[in-house]
């Protein structure tokens, strides 16, 4: 650990970027704590998770800013406001994924069961009528959607994996 890093720097994000392998931006969660997982959409929206449970939905306005600012001193402090913080997730959000077109967001807990919600992103709204308590989801483990939505993955700490598929993307 150098003498520049204090304890305060295991609570930021860090973005990257690949082709200069540095770390190009740092921010926090707004409650404190510690983030579990992030994931970016191609419709430039940010989710981050958080050890509480949250779920931050940024707008990712990273190319509009500046790069002198976000460079400044190696990396840069980004004071960010979340367009919607999704607060269902009862513990830690262990996972965060968009579906190929950046409309849907799921999240998911593994120390929760049956914690998996789904989010409509431009409406900024969770879906309430799925998953429903008779789902049976258990403890999920991992999730991911199909290259074009046409299905969405669940597996659980059975060893089963739950395929569904999602009508609206049904070719």
């Amino acid at each position: 650990m150098s003498s520049t890093t204090n304890w305060t720097d295991y609570l930021l994000a860090c973005r990257w970027e690949v082709r200069t392998r540095r770390c190009v931006e740092r921010f926090s969660n707004q409650d404190g704590t510690i983030t579990s997982y992030l994931a970016a959409s191609p419709r430039r929206h940010l989710a981050v998770g958080a050890e509480s449970g949250v779920v931050n939905l940024y707008q990712d306005d990273f190319s509009r800013r500046s790069r002198k600012s976000v460079f400044s001193g190696g990396f840069g402090q980004v004071d960010r406001t979340p367009i919607k913080s999704i607060m269902n997730l009862q513990t830690s959000a262990d996972m965060v994924r968009f579906n190929h077109d950046g409309q849907i967001l799921a999240m998911s807990s593994r120390r929760e069961k049956q914690g998996l919600k789904l989010l409509h992103v431009p409406t900024a709204t969770v879906f309430s009528n799925w998953p429903t308590m008779k789902t049976p989801l258990n403890y999920v483990w991992s999730m991911d959607f199909s290259p074009n939505s046409q299905f969405f993955c669940v597996g659980n700490d059975k060893g089963k994996v739950l395929l569904y598929q999602l009508q609206h993307y049904k070719d």
